[in-house]
């Protein structure tokens, strides 16, 4: 057991937890994966984070950076005898309405740095589903989508700029804290999942809030396919949608379930849009070609509001029917989408298992959840036999492992059917021009039989 009292004695001893009892939140995320680590750390500045990150190296003691804990890749799970850091109490928040920019520390609420942003007639696009809870740190983290993505781009494109402190304590600046001279590491950085340092001030590109005349489109189908080709006509069509989700008939049925909406009861999918009202005719008869059974168009707030609960209601929704929720969010090109969503159809159908899957459908990034109803070892073994089946047939499609949750403990071991041997082993370098000594997050991302 490591002496943490020169940590304690460092810092305020209240900001050390060293008896994680009634501390289970800080143990797992949003996945099964639950570890013990050896302390939590709370940082409220700067200065608390070089402290223990100094303190870390000089014990050899793994640092897992945390925000919310709603990741989906295991991402901040405690390494085996890690401090968890956490950023939580991290909130200060600046709007440079001049030159629309948010200066947000790493443990602001993604929504409060939109309903800021929306007192200036400014936004910020990049929403997941969980941007009421998660972190805009954790969001730089994992390079979070949400459902706008498909129109306006996910976190990557709205950072200018980073502060971090390495595993040497060195304050590495980026973009505009930089001047925007030198290379631009704000990229490399984003989605890298805590492996390269500690993020705490992350500087983010606003926009003019717009003021269109938007409808919301609820569409239900009989058939996963029809959905999925719709999308996909969608696509060449040419229209711009704002939102494109897509659910199929057992996630509509559970987030239903959770909350009753009219048009639910035994569909096989459903679509929600939000589109430019001078589109709606084409989405219509779009929908209608590929065999649509119901249609609602909705522009008061209010109702559009309930719409899209559909959507951001799921993953409570599956939380409360099934005693374990995996979620795998691969994608593959919008032309494979329709073939990628029959194929989830079907393993469904052909398996034991409660299979069914939503997503972002404008970009081909489709969630799918496996769903363990009585949590014991044979129904994970099966669980994770047909994640490699899913894992597998998206890559014949010609997509990717991870849309936006990330590679963490829960993809790392399928990394090379992605990636040849000589690309993760440069992936693993680079990490170690950071972090030589490997202490941050050092169970995330690689396995050492992979590199």
């Amino acid at each position: 057991m490591k002496d943490l009292s020169p940590l304690k004695n460092i810092l305020i001893s209240e900001k050390v937890i060293t008896d994680i009892s009634g501390y289970d939140d800080y143990c797992h995320d949003a996945t099964p994966e639950f570890k013990l680590p050896l302390a939590i750390v709370f940082a409220e500045d700067e200065n608390d984070i070089i402290d223990t990150v100094k303190f870390c190296s000089e014990n050899s003691i793994p640092i897992v950076v945390r925000g919310a804990g709603t990741g989906l890749s295991g991402g901040c799970v405690p390494s085996e005898g890690s401090i968890v850091l956490s950023l939580e109490r991290m909130t200060n928040l600046q709007i440079d309405s001049k030159n629309k920019i948010a200066f947000a520390q790493a443990g602001v609420i993604t929504k409060n740095i939109m309903d800021e942003a929306n007192k200036y007639q400014l936004t910020y696009p990049p929403d997941p589903a969980s941007y009421d809870e998660s972190t805009i740190g954790g969001n730089i983290a994992e390079n979070a989508g949400g459902l706008r993505c498909k129109r306006f781009g996910v976190t990557r494109d709205y950072v200018l700029g980073l502060k971090g402190i390495t595993a040497n304590c060195k304050v590495i600046e980026t973009g505009i804290y930089n001047n925007n001279n030198g290379f631009y590491f704000s990229d490399l950085i984003t989605g890298s999942e805590g492996t390269l340092l500690v993020i705490y001030e992350i500087a983010l590109r606003l926009i003019q809030r717009i003021y269109e005349d938007n409808m919301t489109i609820l569409v239900a189908f009989d058939k996963p396919k029809d959905a999925a080709q719709a999308v996909a006509d969608i696509n060449l069509s040419g229209i711009s949608t704002n939102i494109m989700e897509f659910l199929d008939g057992d996630a509509a049925d559970c987030s239903n379930r959770y909350e009753k909406n009219e048009g639910l009861d035994d569909v096989a999918a459903i679509l929600l849009l939000e589109v430019n009202q001078n589109d709606t005719d084409m989405i219509s008869q779009i929908c209608h070609k590929n065999n649509c059974s119901y249609l609602k168009k909705e522009s008061e707030p209010s109702k559009t509001e309930a719409l899209w609960k559909i959507r951001r209601n799921l993953s409570k929704a599956v939380k409360e029917i099934a005693k374990v929720r995996i979620s795998e969010d691969v994608a593959v090109p919008n032309s494979k989408f329709p073939l990628l969503v029959d194929f989830v159809a079907q393993m469904n159908q052909n398996s034991d298992l409660r299979i069914n899957s939503f997503g972002h459908a404008g970009d081909g990034n489709l969630h799918v959840n496996f769903l363990g109803m009585t949590g014991e070892q044979k129904e994970l073994e099966e669980i994770d036999k047909h994640i490699e089946i899913l894992l597998k047939k998206t890559i014949e499609l010609g997509g990717t492992l991870t849309g936006e949750h990330g590679i963490g403990l829960a993809k790392k071991k399928y990394l090379n059917l992605e990636f040849n041997k000589s690309t993760l082993d440069y992936m693993f370098k680079f990490k170690m021009i950071f972090d030589p000594h490997n202490l941050f997050n050092p169970d995330k991302i690689f396995s050492k039989n992979l590199i």
